[in-house]
């Protein structure tokens, strides 16, 4: 997979790789071909840093630092540094070797490359199993001399490992992988095995976008086949992909989508918050560190919140935990909506930056008391054990108004229901009288799409002050180092792509250089230097003329505003963001989330023009 970048032979070997998987590994050996432990929702970070690997790397081959680190410089990735090691020492050192040499072999029955290495045809390598338990001992291993012992199970994991699997072990560990594939390529791949092409995607895909698993659907479908697929159901404490808007600026348009009555609810600028309650289910997460702010977590209740990324944050909002277990009147819930923080004393809401002080995990409580919120609820997807998904927005509003009592920090959003466009404008106008970023228009008759973007959801969005009606959301592809006082920073200027999720690539969309702060270009390079690359990134395409000076693992997500969108022949997306300036951090979304290539050229067309 390392040696092409063509997506349907990827998908080719991936294809292979799932069937000669056993059905007990098959779980674990999807989610570590895509560089990860567990789900998105349950996800295991690692939190071992270049030192600490280099560090496992002296202690396992017998070397000192500087001849380790002497490497790392020389080849600029650690996985390939464990690579050579393993080569060059051999592994599982206390087995001495015999004359017999054999390569590791490769797909398709190959012989392997040189780059496989040779270990002892009598040592035994741990299984996938195996190797995927001791990976996830070493990442939840905490508290006092965790990172000793971090390393030096490491240390001792690479003694029993080949060479190439000491590689891409190494990779896991950094989230450095970089076989450019998504789940998506693996939902084609099990679409191969059950029907020989792309067929069954879109039926595969929708199952993942109420259950994101993508290791436990390859199970089950290893198993069962696709009769499998109705085996997977939506279920409390695993995260729905959230329904997603088109943009469009004409309310009469917006109403032809419709093909009747409109549903319209202010757009927040706050943070889309899916919340799970479940009676049923015991425990909260004892990671969240609640306890210490909430005596109702001595109630054996789970409670959970996720980011639309599919991130648990539960310790985010402890006060919408709490007010859940008293406003809540079900068995168990899944609830869609928007957290925002207010002030008090006007009732005004306050902007999302602010707000997202509460990301930190040390003293939330007090940011809490600082920073009180709302959760304003405007959907219902689960109730007493019954996906709602396929009931209309009616429908499950009717139960949202029977589940959700009393007054706290839960509220249903407001809405309206309009046939005529001066009122759905009046409507948008009122948002931006309150400060708020427009509205959403909803087709009442629709049911849930989780994961879609579809006009059954439309947003309408004005900037008071740039040409182009609505902002953009990018991704950091790189960053150049700039010239004059900018060179100061050691960053001058950074270049965003867009997700083309049909491509399954990132494309480049503008280059910034200006409208940062000093303190923002500092913290941008910041966050670059966390993730910086040797090299592109296999699934971004970028222009020679637009190569960055560093290149970034595609991970940032800013928000920008600019003039205009106009046709390109520079960038690879086609289009380009005239005058781009920097509008925030978009920390609660994920690289795929960006605005779409279809969004952009909606965006352009319906742009104003500088004399309107």
């Amino acid at each position: 997979m390392q040696k092409t970048s063509k997506r349907l032979e990827i998908t080719d070997i991936l294809a292979e790789l799932i069937q000669k998987l056993s059905a007990e590994e098959v779980e674990v050996g999807v989610f570590l071909s895509l560089g990860y432990l567990n789900p998105p929702y349950d996800q295991i970070k690692f939190n071992m840093a270049d030192k600490m690997v280099l560090r496992a790397l002296e202690l396992c081959y017998g070397l000192n630092k500087g001849k380790v680190g002497k490497m790392y410089s020389d080849l600029g990735d650690l996985g390939d540094v464990a690579l050579e090691l393993a080569t060059r020492h051999g592994i599982a050192s206390a087995t001495p070797r015999n004359d017999g040499r054999r390569r590791v072999p490769q797909r398709f029955g190959e012989v392997a490359s040189a780059e496989s290495g040779t270990r002892d045809e009598n040592a035994a390598e741990p299984t996938t199993m195996k190797v995927h338990k001791e990976m996830v001992a070493i990442a939840t291993d905490e508290g006092s001399g965790s990172q000793d012992r971090k390393v030096l199970a490491l240390s001792n994991l690479l003694k029993k490992l080949s060479p190439l699997s000491a590689k891409y072990s190494i990779r896991i560990v950094l989230g450095t992988t970089r076989l450019g594939f998504t789940e998506q390529t693996v939902i084609d791949a099990l679409s191969k095995i059950l029907n020989g092409d792309k067929s069954a995607s879109r039926k595969i895909e929708e199952v993942y976008n109420i259950h994101p698993n993508v290791g436990f659907i390859a199970k089950t479908l290893k198993i069962h086949g696709a009769k499998g697929l109705a085996r997977i159901q939506l279920e409390t404490g695993v995260p729905v992909l959230s329904q997603k808007a088109q943009r469009l600026s004409d309310p009469e348009e917006i109403l032809e989508k419709m093909n009747g009555t409109a549903w319209a609810e202010y757009k927040l600028d706050g943070t889309r918050v899916q919340l799970h309650l479940d009676r049923k289910k015991l425990g909260l997460d004892k990671k969240t560190g609640q306890n210490s702010l909430f005596a109702f977590n001595s109630a054996a209740v789970m409670v959970k919140t996720f980011t639309r990324n599919l991130e648990e944050n539960t310790y985010q909002f402890p006060d919408v935990a709490e007010s859940a277990l008293k406003q809540i009147n079900a068995q168990n819930v899944i609830l869609d909506g928007e957290a925002i923080g207010y002030d008090p004393k006007t009732g005004r809401y306050i902007p999302f930056q602010e707000m997202m002080q509460r990301k930190r995990k040390h003293n939330v409580g007090d940011y809490a008391k600082q920073i009180p919120l709302k959760y304003i609820v405007f959907d219902i997807l689960y109730l007493n054990g019954k996906d709602l998904t396929p009931l209309s927005l009616v429908e499950r509003h009717k139960l949202l108004k029977s589940t959700i009592k009393g007054s706290g920090v839960l509220e249903i959003a407001k809405h309206i229901e309009t046939l005529d466009p001066a009122q759905l404008w009046q409507f948008f106008e009122s948002s931006k009288e309150k400060n708020l970023e427009g509205i959403m228009i909803k087709n009442p008759k629709s049911s849930y799409r989780a994961g879609a973007r579809e006009f059954s959801w439309i947003k309408l969005k004005r900037s008071n002050t740039d040409i182009l009606e609505d902002t953009i959301d990018c991704v950091v592809l790189g960053y150049y180092f700039g010239r004059g006082t900018r060179a100061n920073f050691g960053i001058g200027g950074f270049l965003c792509g867009i997700w083309d999720n049909k491509e399954q690539i990132f494309t480049t969309f503008t280059k910034v250089g200006t409208g940062l702060k000093d303190e923002e270009w500092v913290e941008l390079k910041k966050r670059c230097n966390r993730i910086k690359a040797k090299e592109a990134p296999k699934n971004v395409k970028v222009p020679k003329i637009l190569i960055p000076d560093v290149w970034v693992k595609p991970e940032i997500v800013v928000e920008l505003g600019g003039d205009d969108i106009s046709v390109s022949q520079n960038h690879t997306s086609g289009y380009a963001l005239r005058f781009p300036r920097l509008i925030k951090f978009r920390d609660d979304k994920s690289a795929t989330d960006t605005t779409s290539p279809q969004e952009i050229v909606a965006l352009h067309k319906s742009q104003r023009k500088p004399s309107d």
